[in-house]
């Protein structure tokens, strides 16, 4: 039980972030691990927290929904906690994981206020209006977390809550699409009044709308096209060409489009703080110290001046903040995992970088896609205040370039070259895998849900039934 229970530790040490760039909803650590009512069992527990993040995977349909945890020092030394959880929290604290301050107070609602982003809760926070009057203006923008079927669901505050049967009977917009078969090019004997639907598939199964084979053909198309030319390094349009040669047939799927409160605009305030960088007079602060590897936070306001959370002594100003993008991993439609690019910190993406701090692709895809994408396939660098993406394949990378959520106007075939990213565009390393920016994934495929990050705990409570 100790090897799971550390296992799940680490995996929910991977969804926690105090980087405002990364984080999606912010929560009060400790409410929400004394909410008893969430599995019955003891008064404290860490595992809670896990809980909460399956929570927000479900609400958001991301699979790598990151929490920015809050927590009052005192919480760091609880006895009621397990030996094991103490030295989880002060390891999650040093590497700055989690927000460690002498008061939480209204801090989680500062935060959300200042960034935008969505605040869980487990009870209503009115105390706090007359400084932050969007609590009651827009309820929305707060979650509730609601015990629902051994687990827990987060329903906005100014929607009706979840029936308890854990069933939620909302209605939903959405379409369904045919099966899509590759065509022959057309031959003398073709019919000249093709049928609309037959029209609309050959158009999707066409070399234009899909980049390389689907996961479905990947025993067909893949073998009869061999590998890249030889000299396709050298020759860009050999490289390019290894697309069109590469037919596509995937089958449609049911999508549905479900709007969801992601994150609102940052107030003026929390705007102008995260316009600079922040450095405590603490070196070693997990916040804002000299060594910090990750995104900053936000500076809590004491009198009207930016102070350290941590310590409480006031913030130097050392100039702007490096511009930085979240970016999603989307596969089959469902964002996998999510990492920060920025000025200061490029980014590799492929099927086994070298580099452990870049991101791998190579645990989601199938043995076709495992043989089309490369070691390292792109590379996501910021440039001025775009985020530019490189190839450095021998297959190449296609280019969505969208000017609205969801909808692929037209592709770029990159090979060796680099693109600026604009608006909701995506990069696309094979059919099905994506780099999506920020939020912009509002598109999802009915029962795709994302795993839990407590599969490895072992039972947390046991209820007895009068």
């Amino acid at each position: 039980m100790r090897f799971e229970v550390s296992r799940v530790m680490d995996t929910i040490e991977q969804r926690l972030t105090t980087d405002v760039t990364l984080a999606q909803a912010v929560v009060d650590l400790a409410e929400v691990a004394r909410f008893m009512t969430l599995d019955g069992g003891r008064p404290i527990n860490l595992l809670r927290l896990g809980m909460v993040i399956d929570a927000l995977s479900r609400y958001l349909i991301d699979a790598g929904a990151m929490l920015y945890p809050v927590v009052g020092r005192e919480v760091l030394s609880e006895s009621a906690l397990t030996s094991k959880e103490r030295m989880v929290l002060g390891r999650w604290a040093d590497d700055g994981l989690i927000e460690v301050t002498p008061v939480v107070a209204d801090r989680p609602v500062e935060i959300a206020d200042f960034t935008g982003l969505p605040l869980i809760v487990v009870r209503d926070v009115p105390q706090y209006a007359t400084r932050f009057p969007w609590l009651t203006d827009s309820p929305e923008r707060i979650l509730r977390l609601i015990p629902r079927a051994g687990g827990a669901v987060l329903s906005p505050a100014g929607e009706p809550v979840p029936p308890k049967d854990g069933k939620e009977r909302l209605v939903i917009m959405g379409k369904a699409t045919l099966p899509i078969i590759p065509v022959d090019p057309p031959t003398a004997d073709a019919s000249p009044d093709e049928s609309p639907a037959d029209s609309s598939a050959s158009d999707a199964s066409s070399p234009s709308s899909s980049a390389a084979p689907s996961p479905s053909d990947s025993s067909t198309s893949a073998d009869a096209a061999g590998p890249p030319p030889a000299d396709a390094a050298s020759d860009g349009k050999a490289g390019l060409q290894s697309f069109k040669a590469r037919g596509s047939q995937r089958f449609g799927r049911t999508r549905v489009v479900r709007r969801r409160f992601t994150r609102a605009e940052p107030s003026g305030v929390g705007a102008a703080l995260m316009a600079r960088e922040w450095q405590c007079s603490e070196p070693d602060c997990p916040a804002f110290g000299r060594f910090r590897r990750i995104g900053q936070p936000v500076p809590r306001m004491r009198a009207g001046v930016p102070a350290c959370p941590r310590h409480g002594e006031p913030l130097k100003d050392v100039g702007l903040r490096p511009p930085a993008f979240a970016v999603a991993v989307v596969v089959e439609d469902l964002a996998r995992r999510r990492f920060v690019v920025s000025s200061e910190h490029p980014v590799v993406v492929g099927r086994e970088p070298a580099d452990p701090e870049d991101v791998s692709v190579g645990s989601w895809l199938h043995e076709a896609a495992a043989a089309w994408i490369a070691k390292e396939h792109v590379k996501l660098a910021v440039d001025g205040d775009r985020l530019v993406v490189t190839d450095t394949s021998d297959n190449g990378t296609v280019i969505w370039k969208r000017s609205a959520p969801d909808i692929k106007e037209e592709t770029e075939r990159l090979y060796r070259k680099s693109y600026k990213l604009d608006g909701w565009d995506s990069v696309e390393l094979y059919t099905g895998v994506e780099l999506v920016v920020g939020d912009h994934r509002l598109q999802t495929v009915v029962g795709s849900e994302p795993a839990s990050v407590l599969l490895d705990a072992p039972t947390v409570a046991l209820r007895l039934v009068d």
